[in-house]
Formats: structure tokens, sequence, C-alpha cells
């Protein structure tokens, strides 16, 4: 998050989670909070996630 990198949260159940700004991520012990693009916050449990993808950046 602190590198300023893009990235993909990836999801047991199939969803995919894109954070393009630290500032809409917060990470805590047992889950993530993600605001989508559309300021809609979404509650991660961290032991359902699968894995993380970096996203070429658009600067």
């Amino acid at each position: 998050m602190n590198e300023g990198i893009p990235f993909m949260i990836k999801m047991a159940d199939g969803e995919k989670y894109e954070v393009t700004d630290r500032y809409r991520v917060a990470l805590g012990r047992t889950t993530v909070i993600v605001v989508g693009a559309d300021d809609m916050p979404h509650i991660l449990p961290l032991l359902t996630m699968t894995g993380i993808s970096y996203l070429k950046s658009k600067k």
C-alpha cells in the first residue's frame, strides 16, 4: 500500500476488488476494508483472501 502501486485483491468466492489509491484501503487484524469507486465500503475477511495481483500504474 505504501509503495503507491495499484493492486487487485482476489477472494475465495471469485470476487475481485481493485485498490488504486492507498486512501481507499484500511488494514485491520482480521479484515481489510476497501472503499470502491462508488464510495461504498467492502469489509473483507483476511481468511478468505486468496491472492493479490499488482496492476499497471495509471501515472
